[in-house]
């Protein structure tokens, strides 16, 4: 039988790791491969139990209390629990008032669903780069690729960061689109206390079982911001037989985490203040800005290279990155990518057959050139020079484990020796450069 409790407790850190030599050469490593492993979600008797009373009852019944519980706490005022994060955003469109043909603005980088999604509402997605601090979609992007055929902004809230909606609801008002939010990645985050999923016309989330909010493995749910919208919605799935309903035991493992959520939320808050304070102090490494009003929801952590800073600037930046990151994971520190090239450049929107011979793309008097993947040089330098934690914040992560991540990463900052000998040594391809890679 397999348990989500520990074998073993990792072992204290200790100052002096960071003074060792680094695992890639010999030496120990800060985290040992027998402790590498974290869990999540933590499964308790509160989920066995209240997946057993779904069992009995009738499964509608969890999925309606489900969504009205997880509806009240985000603070939307109308939810339909989904099969998926991508029936969500479905949803959420064609709530919206989606319709086939519009062109729908949405960010380069992102998971490939956001897109798909807009494809399955019959729409076009539209392409812009992104924000180079936030990694969010970019405001001045945005206006500049508003046609008379634009019906919707679709911000994505990356890695659980809120994008700039206070800018993004001007520019909606002030040229009548609709703004639907992909909160996938931003379960709790909020900006001036408003929860992501409730600041858009719409919204979908992904609560698949690697999210901060797990239900019982794959989910979603819509959320929208007024009746009209909700009830096209539900008129959507009567009219077109599609089922996208949630299961009850999914729900009923949604019902008993969504009670352990803020206790989730506080310890990802406490585990990244203390990396971000940590990695400031190496020079090579920082971790995410985050606006003063704004919560993150650390979904993923990325982490932004400053080779200048201990003597690489000479080298290419995505060298550097790989070397980095070669080291980090001998070290035990699961560093990696998340998304390797811009959403544009991937397969199904570069050869665009949509539902066949196409469609939708036919409806569109676009020549599709601003899909080149040079259309966009924010994303590809942060492709370039950043790394990314996705699931390493999250409870039960250790008190010692962090601080082992953050070793890890001052014991990689001092050798910039070793950084330079593998970056030159070692032949890196751009990322976007090797073949698309989701996740």
């Amino acid at each position: 039988m397999q348990t989500d409790f520990p074998a073993l407790p990792l072992p204290w850190p200790t100052d002096d790791m960071a003074q060792q030599e680094l695992a890639h050469l010999g030496g120990n490593p800060v985290i040992g491969h027998g402790f590498r492993k974290t869990l999540f979600p933590v499964i308790t008797k509160e989920d066995v139990l209240q997946m057993q009373i779904s069992i009995l009852r009738n499964h509608s019944n969890s999925e309606a209390q489900f969504t009205e519980d997880y509806r009240n706490y985000v603070g939307a005022k109308y939810a339909i629990a989904t099969a998926s994060g991508t029936s969500a955003l479905h949803l959420a469109l064609v709530g919206a008032g989606v319709t086939p043909g519009d062109e729908v603005i949405v960010p380069c980088f992102t998971f490939i669903a956001t897109a798909q999604a807009i494809v399955a509402a019959k729409g076009i997605p539209v392409f812009v780069d992104i924000d180079p601090v936030n990694y969010c979609i970019d405001v001045a992007a945005v206006e500049a690729a508003i046609t008379p055929r634009t019906r919707a902004v679709m911000p994505v809230h990356v890695h659980g960061l809120p994008a700039n909606m206070p800018a993004l609801r001007q520019l909606c008002t002030k040229h009548g689109l609709l703004l639907v939010e992909d909160a996938s990645h931003a379960h709790s985050a909020a900006i001036d206390g408003t929860i992501c999923g409730a600041l858009g016309d719409a919204a979908g989330q992904s609560l698949m079982a690697d999210k901060n909010f797990p239900v019982g493995g794959e989910g979603g749910i819509a959320f929208f911001a007024d009746e009209a919208k909700y009830k096209r919605a539900r008129a959507f799935l009567e009219e077109t037989g599609i089922d996208y309903s949630m299961s009850g035991i999914v729900a009923a493992f949604g019902i008993s985490q969504l009670k352990r959520l803020p206790y989730y939320d506080a310890i990802r808050q406490r585990n990244a203040a203390y990396l971000t304070a940590e990695l400031a102090k190496t020079g090579l490494f920082t971790g995410p800005e985050v606006p003063a009003t704004y919560v993150h929801a650390y979904n993923m952590y990325r982490i932004a290279l400053h080779p200048a800073a201990v003597g690489l600037d000479d080298l290419p930046i995505h060298a550097v990155k790989g070397a980095v990151q070669e080291l980090l994971v001998a070290e035990g520190v699961p560093a990696r990518e998340w998304q390797n090239k811009p959403i544009p450049g991937h397969l199904p929107f570069q050869n665009r057959q949509g539902f066949g011979q196409g469609y939708p793309f036919t409806l569109s008097q676009r020549d599709f050139s601003e899909y080149s993947l040079d259309r966009f040089p924010n994303a590809l330098k942060m492709l370039a020079s950043t790394l990314t934690l996705c699931r390493e914040l999250r409870s039960p992560v250790e008190t010692e484990r962090i601080q082992s991540y953050a070793l890890a990463f001052h014991k990689v900052a001092a050798r910039p020796d070793a950084i330079r000998k593998l970056a030159t040594e070692n032949t890196y391809p751009l990322p976007y450069e090797r073949d698309g890679r989701l996740g």
